[in-house]
């Protein structure tokens, strides 16, 4: 399927196709793994640009303990949606992609493009694999945290993804989609459902 069958404000053409390939070409070692993480509605609904339909603290907790330690890759409305309490990720070096000149992101990487800032965020990967620390010894990831537009331009470079899903409907105020995953272009593995102890 392709990545524009849910309305994620990403068309093809719009932006330089990701590749493998082009990514070889910028010095990103192949030992790294490109890793993209978000929780969705059953309909894969992710949010409305600035906040989720839901609070589940067990979610949070799963992100948290994925990301911890690794480099962090995400757009700039994702980056502004954390708030400043949340900015930067603490643990994790943050990369925040703009086409806006001169857009500051204190305690975060600026880039203008996915691939600067996923060359950037692989040194720090292979960085963190060599230090103390959570990811001391285990294989470089780099982990992409969206929004939608920047889901749907990185699936083509995408080792892995990580989803959860959220038996719920959104409101019809949130309307920002994930992208669908293609059993062609990965191996699909479900876990077993879970209750939240938050009522």
């Amino acid at each position: 399927m392709s990545s524009i069958d849910r309305p994620t404000d990403y068309r093809d053409g719009e932006y330089p196709e990701l590749s493998k390939e082009q990514l070889k070409t910028l010095g990103i070692p192949g030992e790294v793994e490109i890793a993209m993480i978000w929780a969705q509605t059953t309909a894969g609904v992710i949010g409305d640009g600035t906040d989720m339909p839901w609070y589940l603290p067990e979610d949070l907790e799963h992100f948290k303990r994925s990301t911890i330690g690794y480099p962090v890759v995400m757009g700039r409305t994702s980056w502004e949606a954390l708030g400043e309490k949340f900015q930067p990720l603490p643990g994790r070096d943050n990369f925040v992609i703009t086409r806006r000149e001169g857009y500051e992101a204190p305690g975060a990487g600026v880039f203008s493009s996915i691939p600067d800032a996923i060359n950037a965020a692989s040194q720090s990967a292979i960085r963190a694999q060599n230090e103390d620390g959570p990811a001391k010894g285990k294989q470089p990831v780099v982990w992409i945290l969206g929004g939608g537009q920047v889901y749907a331009q990185c699936m083509p470079i995408a080792d892995r993804i990580v989803v959860t899903e959220v038996d719920m409907e959104a409101p019809e105020s949130f309307g920002v989609y994930a992208p669908q995953i293609s059993n062609a272009m990965f191996d699909c593995a479900a876990g077993p459902w879970r209750t939240s102890k938050r009522t």
